[in-house]
């Protein structure tokens, strides 16, 4: 990244991070242009020139910039003397406070992931296998302990970050779409009054007791 020399984001290049990171989440990295970046992050063109660098050192950028953050609380609660399950419970907090943080950053993710890497650096796999591959060692320890039964890594993976996602999204568009909720009401008070609940705090919770369900002997 250029003009910090290593040092943390300023408040330029932090806004570029944020602008790109809804732009690529909105239209992956060949949807998103450096136009509508600027536009999003309210700087010009030449400004993310001069600080990150072309799209391609963006994307990166934004990928590996918060997939390291993530890696960083995930590892913050994990302990040596934790169970799989409590291990489990640590990957799928840390992941749910980045995208508290970050709501597009998961379908940045799926963009990457569904693109076959298009654009991506080899920084950012070296990210995406580290964050993979530590979800893979926690379901391998409770394989061994007798606890989980053993599934797919990939699919619960992504079941976890979707779950987080997708709560997080339409938890933010609930309020700003008052006709959809005002005729949803109407339809069913009862059910409507139910996901209103659904959508008050964190997630994290029962995303964990889903998971624990399905995988646990």
């Amino acid at each position: 990244m250029r003009g910090n020399g290593g040092k943390r984001p300023n408040d330029t290049v932090q806004r570029i991070i944020e602008g790109a990171t809804q732009a690529f989440a909105a239209g992956g990295f060949a949807g998103a242009s450096v136009d509508e970046i600027a536009k999003t992050a309210g700087v010009n063109k030449a400004s993310i020139y001069y600080h990150v660098g072309d799209k391609e050192s963006l994307y990166g950028l934004v990928l590996h910039e918060i997939i390291q953050a993530t890696l960083g609380r995930i590892n913050d609660r994990l302990r040596p003397d934790q169970s799989p399950e409590e291990k489990l419970k640590s990957y799928i907090l840390g992941i749910a406070e980045t995208v508290e943080e970050h709501p597009p950053l998961p379908a940045v993710m799926m963009w990457a992931v569904s693109s076959g890497g298009q654009g991506l650096p080899e920084m950012v796999v070296g990210d995406l296998v580290q964050i993979y591959g530590l979800l893979v060692a926690i379901l391998d320890e409770g394989v061994e302990a007798g606890i989980f039964e053993r599934v797919d890594g990939l699919i619960l993976y992504l079941m976890i970050l979707c779950s987080l996602a997708i709560h997080k999204n339409v938890e933010a568009a609930w309020g700003e779409a008052r006709e959809f909720a005002g005729l949803f009401q109407k339809l069913d008070g009862t059910l409507f009054n139910l996901v209103g609940q659904s959508l008050e705090g964190g997630v994290a919770g029962d995303v964990l007791k889903i998971v624990l369900k399905a995988i646990k002997k």
